[in-house]
């Protein structure tokens, strides 16, 4: 059994929830924490509506939850936000508490690209504790990365990926919104990519960095371009603080990023983002095309979801990082097949006769 603390319970905690209330008997909440203070002091079940777990009381910090255990949980489930001087001091002191973390902050996938401090800072706190941290999600941490490479490994001599994704990220929580630019008006929005206020999503470069290491291929820049779209009809953005967005405003943005080598394009990538995509014309799917001694092209209809699946990737993360040696981890460094699910394993049922196109099985434990 894996004991769990959550840091963050908004849109996407409630999904982790979700997702363990359906899986991972392995794995139990003890303690949450939200610094919203409308939140304090309610329970799992009052804030989510999932049951199990559901008698936790949410308290408004680190220190607090913990005081309130017996024991030292193994995990802090980090889901916050995602910029590095945001969330520095938050894992800081998870790791200083001496716990282990997975934090679905999309800057945490591979942080050593961009942010060579923050990324020394953790490496050595989770180290000089004896625990270890990683951060994933659906992208990064699946798929722009993990899912790629695993097609990769049915074939070789790869000359080119290509990524499209198309999401629908209603009901996406405050974290994201702010460095999306959604319910925006396209001037402000152009403004704010200007600025480096509004990135989109955080991590494009990282996972073709990430690619390109695996796969032996040479790059030496990288290109980002966003579309935004607007509507001439309300859209429901489908979080509480955003709303309806009237006419005229962000809903949908499609980010294109482009790894070359003198000037000759290796990787791309396509992310779409909207509300309601089906409204223009979009449809959700997650395509991939490796050119390669063996080509190879993968298509899923509808894409894995936004947040959902992020949820499922960070719960199949638990048991692997608290496991782990000490230290800062990429996903990637993480078992494959990730968490074995059940309590047991199945093995041949020996009081029925095996015969050909016959095995009995049975769970054992």
């Amino acid at each position: 059994m894996k004991t769990v603390i959550l840091f963050g319970v908004g849109a996407m905690g409630g999904r982790l929830l979700r997702v363990l209330e359906n899986d991972y008997p392995g794995i139990e909440i003890v303690a949450a924490v939200d610094n919203d203070a409308a939140k304090t002091g309610k329970t799992l079940a009052e804030v989510t509506g999932f049951a199990r777990f559901g008698g936790v009381k949410i308290a408004a910090d680190l220190d607090s939850a913990l005081a309130g255990l017996a024991a030292k949980p193994d995990v802090l489930v980090h889901m916050t936000e995602s910029k590095p001087h945001l969330i520095k001091e938050q894992l800081l002191a998870a790791l200083n508490a001496g716990l282990n973390v997975v934090s679905a902050a999309e800057s945490m996938f591979y942080p050593g690209l961009r942010y060579a401090e923050f990324t020394a800072e953790l490496d050595a706190a989770a180290k000089a504790n004896g625990v270890s941290i990683t951060g994933t999600g659906i992208n990064p941490g699946f798929s722009y990365d993990v899912l790629p490479l695993i097609l990769a490994r049915g074939t070789s001599a790869v000359t080119h990926v290509e990524i499209y994704r198309c999401i629908d990220v209603t009901g996406t929580g405050p974290g994201d919104i702010e460095h999306v630019g959604y319910g925006l008006t396209p001037e402000e929005f152009n403004k704010r990519i200007e600025d480096g206020r509004v990135e989109g999503h955080m991590g494009a470069p990282e996972s073709l960095t990430r690619l390109a290491d695996y796969l032996n291929l040479e790059i030496d820049e990288i290109t980002e371009a966003w579309d935004l779209e607007t509507a001439d009809f309300d859209v429901d953005s489908g979080d509480p603080t955003l709303g309806i967005l009237p006419p005229g405003r962000v809903i949908g943005i499609t980010q294109r990023a482009r790894a070359l080598c003198k000037g000759q394009e290796v990787m791309r990538t396509s992310l779409a983002m909207y509300y309601q995509p089906e409204k223009f014309n979009l449809v959700e799917e997650d395509r991939i095309e490796i050119e390669g001694a063996m080509p190879v092209k993968m298509s899923i209809k509808p894409a894995m979801q936004s947040l959902f699946g992020a949820a499922n990737i960070v719960a199949n993360t638990i048991v692997p990082v608290a496991d782990a040696a000490p230290g800062l981890l990429s996903p990637l460094d993480l078992p494959t097949g990730g968490t074995e699910r059940a309590a047991s394993r199945y093995v041949v049922d020996k009081s029925r006769t095996a015969k050909p196109g016959y095995l009995p099985v049975t769970r054992k434990g």
